[in-house]
């Protein structure tokens, strides 16, 4: 007894050592998963420190949402080219979970960026150098009231997404130069998201170049009044409207439910 008690684990041991309740190993031997190396005939179950290895591998394919039943399967015919496949089989779906979180990590911290930069906005309008940035269009806005246009709205969501295109950033609205010399300020253009892929169908690039922002704090109806301000500061300036308008929400309803907080982005291409 002193010798078996020397070289082997209690249930209560082995079970702490793995990190699990002595009931998962009972649960376990019931259903011949995991067997104790020794049982006497007193009923006491000993685990040899050999078993931890074999556990520890059930354990896994377990938190990878392997059914106890495959795992069972796997452990009474293993041997090693069984147990290369399913590795192999394993690490290939847990590359492709790295992967869709990678996605969604890129996602989130764009989320925050642009909710950061909603809340420390001001009523300034500012002239500023920007960057190039690249964009995925959509198809030309068809003429319907204030440029809600949802079959191209909805086309161009659809496209975003098949082609994995979405990371967080909220659809835009562009306005041509000549519907905002006309102060036309709901006669859309083209919807467009912001990508990081350059290899894509549709890309456009947004030149690099001087640029009018403003921000709004408000619901869209709002947008005309923000509209006129920036061609307002761009006439006192004697400053040229060069290119489009780009419209970006910042805070939407992904972020609040009072419509009164959304603030909105306006920058408008200029010499």
């Amino acid at each position: 007894m002193s010798k078996i008690i020397k070289e082997y684990f209690t249930t209560g041991e082995f079970a702490n050592l793995c990190g699990v309740n002595k009931k998962t190993l009972f649960h376990y031997d019931n259903i011949g998963l995991f067997k104790p190396k020794k049982i006497l005939e007193n009923g006491y179950r000993y685990y040899s420190h050999n078993q931890f290895e074999l556990f520890n591998v059930i354990s896994e394919l377990k938190r990878l949402g392997m059914p106890l039943k495959e795992i069972k399967t796997f452990i009474d015919n293993r041997n090693p080219d069984i147990a290369l496949d399913l590795f192999q089989r394993e690490k290939e779906k847990i590359d492709k979970e790295i992967k869709e979180l990678e996605k969604l990590k890129e996602l989130m911290e764009n989320k925050i960026s642009i909710t950061k930069a909603g809340k420390n906005i001001n009523d300034d309008i500012i002239l500023e150098n920007k960057k190039e940035e690249f964009f995925v269009l959509s198809n030309a806005i068809k003429d319907v009231a204030y440029g809600y246009d949802i079959s191209t709205y909805t086309d161009h969501l659809k496209y975003c997404i098949n082609n994995d295109l979405y990371k967080g950033y909220p659809v835009g609205v562009m306005i041509s130069k000549e519907n905002l010399l006309n102060e036309d300020f709901y006669n859309y253009s083209y919807y467009f998201t912001e990508v990081d892929n350059k290899n894509i169908e549709n890309l456009y690039i947004k030149p690099a170049g001087l640029y009018v922002t403003g921000y709004i704090q408000g619901y869209y109806d709002k947008t005309k009044d923000l509209y006129v301000r920036l061609i307002k500061f761009i006439k006192d300036n004697n400053l040229t409207i060069i290119g489009y308008s780009y419209e970006e929400v910042l805070i939407d309803e992904c972020a609040t439910k009072n419509p009164n907080e959304y603030v909105i982005k306006i920058s408008i291409h200029v010499s």
